[in-house]
């Protein structure tokens, strides 16, 4: 221990070993240390110097002042008690680690230990507190005490307090640190206030608390720290900033112990003032003579501030009156008098530039007798502009009542000989300034420059004369006026052509021939403002009705083949064009019957005139007969489209319909093509079977040859329904084929545009093509360009320029061509579906492989740069993939684990209380082994199950989907991604989803089995979570993903929200779920 720590600092710290306020000693033999919690007014953390150097540390404020305290002796006192020197060896680190408490012991130990001692302390406080009073005085002082000229005045606060007496704080800052962390300071020799003893009101407690933030803030900063003999370095001053003093001054006034001190006098209330100074002004005639009264009522200035001060106010003038106020000040510094005598030669100037900056300052008052001879009149200003060989003229006339004064002499008018005419002097200087900001330069009787360039002119048209016309008014001779067209707008023309696939469009514009008008379209493409005519007249395109014609060249990427103002576009942008041309002025549209017919049947697809098949062996509910006219509004005009109904809402039934419309109506001579996923195949088949016995339809499967003769030989009107797999293995088999209408079902699976299923499907020679998808959206958006590549080629711009557009842009695009409907809006007999989480615990043996797997993933990836990350994302992604698997049950990857499942036990309770309430279950899981782990574990206890994977053929399938909707056995395994879509199982009731998937469509898809047309009892919905791990941050992860799909497909939530696959940032947070396990 060093010799020079005084006697009582060591007594102190012995005290404090004898109270057991030392919590905890650790040794760092590697880094030569101690460390200790000692409890003092709070616990502060002591570093123990385990070397002879005896360099120690402690968090205490005494100790920053000192390099010693009552703590860390403590700590050394303590070591020696039990044996130890301060110098750390491996024995000494030993025997002081064996003796530490087990942690739970210390933990209870130590909180028990504080608790009481600051119960003690409160107790104690309680009972003897005395009422401390605090006096605040606020001054003005200089910044500089040895400077004479230009000193800086700054607003400073002392402190006077004390409870029997008050005392003069000789350190401010000091003061409030010690207030605010309830500690002691020294107010005088033997005179010490402990704030913990002391009674202290709410008011001075948030002013305390208010200072010390500024205290803190002046240090940090480092104000005038470097300045010597500074009124920063005063420790008796807090100064109060600018940004802060007028809150400090109002919240100290509210607890009525202001003292402002200015000059001799002392306020205890100031009041704040805005936009206004303590100035007044007199014009009054003395003798033949007249002259100005200053009436200066400062008492103070503080520049920095931007404050005058006067009477017990404040005032705050505006930016505008602090310049006008600083020709003012100059001649006060220079001038001590009150009147200022003004020359009559020197009257002309004063009325025109000092009485209006005058009157910004303060009140002008003019004398009775001088009134008659000062008249206040508004400026009216006229500018005329003339063109003569390449020249621009303006000339300015600054017209008042009594008084004209212009650019050209001979346009002057002036007053009266004893008239002083008060001009409006700050606008007329604005007029002249602006013009020469557009380089105009002064002649003789004008202001001119010289036009030579085409922008120069529309500059001339577009922007000098509306600034200048602010404020005055302008003429434009007949030779100027001639060269600028403003006033023409184009007309626009749209027709259907007669296959009804494609849009004329057509732009005219008086007086312009039909080749020029070309020219003018492309200049709206480039962006351009105006367009020089063959003339040499400059026609503006930035009035509205151009603007609007550059909107529809823009949104629709029409950038050339104008030919003579024509333009074909596709008639799918119809009601894009007919939003941009909007309502009003209906003279600059024209639009044919059969265009307007297109948007209506475009926007009302219900009321579209239509029949349904007469062999259609079903009755439609109203929302599918409003999707049969939809599809077949949309084969009328050759457009594509997504039918992305909820699931179970029966899209398959609507197809069927539209298909069987087509075949009774001759539409076409071609087959059909349905792609499905393999296990839809023969439902499809089973379906058309059922509701349109007379269409003749196959499946096409069998060996390579057998598959190429069925595709080879397909008929007119005949369904060929192939799986994606089959698809693409006899993609150019297909090719050789045209086909009627194409049909997507489950268009999700081909969402990823770069794959060689969808490259082939865009390839395909059909006429019509139509998606179903509940889930046209999994998770990015590009998800929907893609499918729209397939059904509607071009109808998006390229995926780079596709990404940066809105979402709600492209609501709004995909609006007429998807149709989507959910189950609580049209089937209001549907029962409901109640969704519910239900949270597990991990078991003891579970939960130790869990943190441990956890544990080795974090330590791998916290220290990964982000390319190291990118690197290893696969094994990342593994790992997560592991931490999943063990939630589910640990002997999904290891072989010896002998412990229980937390939630396969939560599972089998479930499952008992549905089997004697009668509910029947679907019971999804994305692992196949866990599947048969459960499966196993049922047969033990006399379940009956069907279990359906991706190895079941799709015969089979459709064989079980049968005897358990017919109520054969209880309950149905089935693996997510295998059986999410596509099934009808109405004979369940309950739904188990055993673990989560990272993207909620496939989970809505895996529900919808259940929960679809066809139920009759509520669908009961159970979400499966292992509590405090990696499946509660999949569970938020999942309602994120849910908000892109409502934005886009239903034009619900937030745009601003991006949606992606799995991020760094990410999978970084989901790593620290588990940390506090």
């Amino acid at each position: 221990m060093k010799w020079s720590i005084p006697e009582r600092i060591i007594e102190q710290g012995r005290v404090y070993v004898n109270e057991k306020r030392i919590l905890s000693i650790t040794p760092f033999l590697e880094k030569k240390m101690w460390t200790a919690d000692v409890m003092g007014s709070e616990i502060y953390h002591v570093e123990l110097d385990g070397t002879t150097r005896e360099e120690d540390f402690c968090e205490c404020p005494y100790w920053k002042d000192h390099g010693y305290c009552k703590h860390t002796v403590a700590v050394e006192l303590a070591l020696k008690e039990q044996g130890v020197s301060r110098i750390i060896t491996a024995e000494s680190a030993t025997a002081i680690a064996s003796e530490l408490p087990e942690p739970g012991h210390e933990l209870t130990e130590s909180f028990s230990r504080v608790f009481l001692n600051e119960n003690r302390e409160t107790m104690t406080a309680k009972s003897i507190k005395s009422n401390l009073s605090i006096e605040y005085k606020i001054e003005i002082k200089p910044k500089q005490a040895t400077i004479i000229r230009n000193n800086e005045d700054l607003l400073v606060l002392s402190i006077r307090a004390g409870v029997d007496k008050l005392y003069i704080v000789k350190d401010v800052n000091q003061f409030l640190e010690s207030a605010v962390n309830q500690g002691r300071i020294e107010l005088k020799s033997g005179v010490t206030l402990d704030f913990k003893q002391v009674e202290i009101t709410n008011g001075d407690q948030l002013i305390l608390t208010y200072l010390y933030k500024q205290a803190v803030s002046n240090q940090m900063m480092g104000v005038g720290s470097k300045e010597p003999k500074s009124i920063y370095t005063n420790h008796r001053y807090l100064v109060l900033s600018p940004v802060l003093a007028e809150d400090t001054i109002k919240l100290i006034q509210e607890a009525g112990k202001l003292q402002f001190y200015v000059k001799d006098h002392k306020y205890k209330e100031v009041l704040f003032v805005e936009e206004q100074l303590p100035f007044s002004f007199e014009l009054f005639q003395h003798e033949k003579n007249i002259t100005l009264y200053i009436d200066n009522q400062i008492d103070a200035q503080l520049k920095n501030y931007q404050w005058f001060v006067a009477n017990q106010v404040i005032f705050q003038p505006s930016k505008e009156q602090l310049r006008a106020f600083q020709p003012l000040q100059n001649f006060l510094q220079r001038y001590d008098g009150k009147e200022v005598k003004i020359d009559s030669i020197d009257m002309p100037d004063f009325t025109s530039y000092v009485m209006p900056l005058l009157a910004k300052i303060g009140e002008v008052s003019i004398d009775d007798d001088l009134k008659e001879s000062f008249i206040q009149e508004p400026l009216k200003t006229a500018i005329y502009f003339s063109y003569q060989k390449d020249n621009v003229h303006a000339v300015v006339d600054f017209n008042y009542d009594h008084l004209t004064l212009s650019t050209d002499p001979s346009h002057n008018r002036l007053a009266k000989d004893d008239t002083q005419v008060i001009r409006d002097s700050q606008t007329e200087m604005r007029i002249l300034n602006i013009l020469k900001e557009y380089d105009y330069h002064r002649l003789e009787t004008s202001y001119s420059k010289r036009l030579v360039r085409d922008d120069d002119f529309y500059t001339l048209f577009t922007k000098e004369i509306p600034t200048l016309e602010m404020d005055a008014e302008v003429f434009v001779d007949d030779v100027l006026d001639q060269l600028f067209l403003d006033q023409i707008d184009p007309e626009t023309s749209i027709d259907v052509q007669n296959d009804g696939s494609l849009l004329d469009v057509k732009f005219d514009i008086k007086g312009i021939t039909p080749t020029e008008i070309d020219q003018v379209l492309r200049s709206l493409v480039e962006k351009k403002s105006f367009h020089k005519l063959d003339n040499g007249m400059i026609l503006s395109l930035e009035t509205e009705g151009f603007k609007q014609v550059s909107d529809i060249l823009n949104e629709l990427r029409i950038t050339k083949n104008f030919q003579q103002g024509k333009v074909e576009l596709p008639s799918y942008r119809g009601l894009e064009i007919q939003e941009k041309l909007g309502l009003e002025d209906a003279n600059r549209r024209k639009l044919s019957r059969k265009f307007r017919t297109l948007v209506e049947d475009l926007n009302h697809p219900d009321l579209f005139e239509v029949d349904l098949p007469k062999n259609l062996n079903a009755s439609l509910r109203p929302y599918q007969i409003t999707g049969f006219k939809w599809l077949k509004m949309l084969s009328k005009y050759g457009f594509g489209g997504i039918l992305a109904d909820d699931m179970g809402l029966g899209k398959t039934i609507q197809v069927i319909t539209f298909i069987l419309s087509e075949i009774e109506e001759n539409k076409t001579n071609d087959p059909f093509l349905i792609v499905a996923p393999a296990s839809l195949s023969y439902n499809w088949q089973h379906e058309l079977k059922k509701f349109a016995p007379s269409i003749e339809n196959v499946v096409v499967v069998g060996s390579a040859e057998e598959r190429k003769e069925l595709i080879a030989n397909a008929k007119a009107n005949q369904v060929l329904i192939t799986s994606y797999p089959s698809f693409r293995q006899d993609v150019e088999q297909y090719k050789k084929q045209t086909f009627g209408t194409l049909v997507l079902d489950e268009s999700q699976m081909v969402k990823n545009y770069h794959t060689k299923t969808a490259q082939a499907l865009r390839e395909l020679t059909t006429k019509k093509r139509f998606a179903l998808s509940g889930t046209p959206i999994e998770n990015k958006i590009e998800e929907l360009w893609g499918i729209f590549q397939l059904i509607m080629p071009g109808f998006f711009p390229g995926i780079k320029q596709f990404k940066t557009l809105p979402y709600p842009q492209i609501a709004k695009m995909i609006q007429p061509f998807v149709l989507r409907r959910i189950k609580k809006d049209v089937l209001k007999d549907l029962p409901d579906k109640i969704e519910t989480d239900l949270y597990s615990t991990l078991t003891k043996e579970q939960k130790t492989v869990y943190l441990a797997y956890l544990q080795r993933i974090q330590d791998s990836v916290s220290g990964m740069s982000q390319d190291e990350f990118k690197r290893n994302r696969i094994e990342i992604l593994a790992g997560l993939t592991r931490l999943r698997q063990i939630c589910c049950d640990p002997r999904l990857f290891i072989d010896n684990y002998e412990g229980q499942s937390g939630k396969l036990e939560q599972l089998k309770e479930m499952l008992q209380t549905a089997k004697e309430n009668g509910q029947r279950v679907l019971l999804f899981s994305q692992f196949t082994s866990m599947l048969s782990i459960i499966e196993k574990e049922l047969a033990e206890a006399e379940f009956e199950t069907f279990y359906l994977n991706g190895q079941t053929k799709p015969k089979e399938r459709l064989e079980m989907v049968n005897r358990f909707n017919e109520g054969e056995k209880e309950v149905f395994l089935i693996s997510l991604k295998a059986g999410g879509t596509g099934l009808n199982l109405t004979g369940a009731d309950t739904v188990i989803l055993y673990d989560l998937w990272w993207n909620p469509a496939v989970e809505e898809q895996a529900t919808g089995r259940a929960h679809r047309l066809g139920q009759k009892k509520v669908v009961q919905v159970w979400r499966l979570i292992a509590e405090g791990t990696i499946e509660e941050k999949i569970n938020l992860l999942q309602q994120e993903k849910k908000a892109l799909f409502d934005q886009v497909i239903t034009a619900d939530g937030s745009p601003d929200q991006q949606l992606n696959q799995l991020t760094e940032s990410d999978i970084r947070e989901i790593l620290s779920i588990g940390e506090n396990f």
